[in-house]
């Protein structure tokens, strides 16, 4: 079976470090030249997260697609369309700025891994179906239907390279730093296929195929990552207004035929934007991986 207690940190979450420690330096500078311990506030803009299970968010046009179904049992390959998440345009804080400024070197490292990553063409089957477009429009709604799709498998009827379409179907681009446009909705898939990750290799997904393996989800808790709250309280604002890390835990029940059921905890961050390819949340990275 497979099971494997790891953490892991790809991208996103070390992009997110930075953030950290430069919401940290921003706020030790404006210390140091203010003799205040406030933080610039920005310039209202749309609401930079919406936490709560009902956002109330209001939705682009939904873009036309190859296969009119999402929920179809065919596979269905999205067809090129004229639609693109929404950004802002930050206000110029000495806090957004030192925040921007350190991303975009971290960021600009991690390009080349991207550019050497192959991924598949975005599309749904009979086993992954697409996720409502309801679930799309919460963030705590997409993050738990995203994992239960991810995490809900029958590996001797399914394929890995079915799964990581459906991956590739739910992406939203990667927007901080200086990722190129190219490679932002790639993030996601290397995020899934790098090192250790939730999804098994080929090879494993042979053998669990195999012996007739099923995995089952349940129990799923989501929150608000606290490196997430920290940057935005220091007054830092993403240019995805949809973007935001959640916590995401719950239960993983491992099953074949002929053994014991294993149950174990699991836990890992989600980060959420923007969908590349359909209104609502889309999912930009999967980090932080773990088995208990």
């Amino acid at each position: 079976m497979y099971l494997r207690a790891v953490r892991r940190r790809t991208l996103v979450m070390t992009v997110l470090i930075i953030v950290a420690d430069a919401v940290l330096l921003a706020v030790a500078l404006g210390l140091l030249f203010t003799g205040s311990s406030s933080v610039p506030t920005p310039t209202p803009t749309p609401s930079p997260m919406a936490p709560s299970r009902h956002s109330g968010l209001s939705l682009p046009a939904k873009p036309t697609r190859h296969a009119a179904n999402r929920g179809s049992t065919a596979v269905s390959t999205v067809a090129p369309s004229s639609y693109h998440p929404l950004r802002v345009v930050p206000p110029q804080t000495a806090v957004q700025q030192t925040i921007d400024e350190s991303m975009a070197q971290e960021s600009a490292q991690a390009s080349n891994l991207l550019k050497g990553s192959a991924w598949t063409a975005p599309a749904t089957s009979a086993p992954f179906r697409a996720i409502d477009a309801a679930d799309s429009a919460s963030p705590s709604l997409f993050a738990m239907a995203f994992t239960q799709k991810l995490l809900d498998i029958r590996f001797a009827s399914s394929t890995r390279n079915q799964l990581l379409a459906w991956a590739d179907d739910n992406a939203a681009p990667f927007s901080l730093g200086t990722v190129p446009a190219s490679l932002a909705t790639r993030v996601l898939g290397v995020s899934l296929i790098t090192g250790h990750s939730p999804v098994p290799s080929m090879t494993t997904w042979a053998e669990l195929a195999t012996s007739r393996t099923s995995w089952s989800v349940s129990g799923l808790v989501v929150s608000v990552n606290p490196t997430w709250t920290q940057a935005l309280s220091a007054g830092w604002v993403p240019r995805d207004p949809l973007m935001g890390i959640y916590d995401v835990s719950g239960v993983l029940s491992v099953s074949s035929p002929g053994h014991a059921t294993v149950v174990t905890s699991i836990s890992f961050a989600l980060t959420l934007g923007g969908a590349a390819l359909h209104p609502g949340y889309g999912a930009v990275a999967l980090d932080n991986w773990t088995l208990d």
